[in-house]
């Protein structure tokens, strides 16, 4: 997982009091084909179906052979979920900067897609943007803000 990079800026994502459930069928009005995979906090794949523990990522991938369109939903706590659209660069890197402003267009819009369904599904006081979204206890606030950065780190 090391070695796969990802289109995404750092202050990007939404965090969205919602189940898992309405996480998938909002991955569908993104993502045509995609598979789904739960990664733990150290970067093992874990079986599908299995318990999300705080900190997993559950990864939905496009199934096309470069540059599959992602959304990463990491469990923060409770309901709470950390959601962002990236894609995974090309291993030799973008032909051109045309390109990659591209590519990064795509995520964007592809999280502006999640973000609306997500409203939509649980309501705008349920859907935040990360940089807005406060957590409700300050002892939560830096485990969470710590998960929140991990994941960014982690897939980009």
């Amino acid at each position: 997982m090391d070695e796969q990079r990802d289109s995404m800026e750092p202050e990007e994502g939404i965090v969205a009091d919602t189940s898992l459930d309405i996480i998938r069928k909002a991955a569908t009005k993104v993502l045509y084909e995609y598979t789904e995979k739960i990664v733990d906090m150290d970067g093992e794949e874990r079986p599908t179906g299995s318990e999300i523990q705080i900190g997993d990522t559950v990864l939905f991938e496009e199934k096309i052979p470069h540059c599959p369109a992602r959304i990463v939903a990491v469990r923060l706590i409770r309901n709470f979920w950390y959601l962002n659209a990236t894609s995974q660069t090309p291993k030799g890197g973008y032909p051109s900067g045309r390109d990659a402003m591209k590519a990064a267009e795509m995520d964007h819009q592809n999280l502006r897609i999640l973000e609306r369904y997500l409203i939509s599904n649980s309501g705008p006081n349920h859907v935040k943007d990360v940089r807005a979204w406060k957590p409700d206890l300050k002892g939560e606030a830096v485990d969470v803000l710590g998960l929140i950065g991990s994941a960014t780190k982690r897939w980009s």
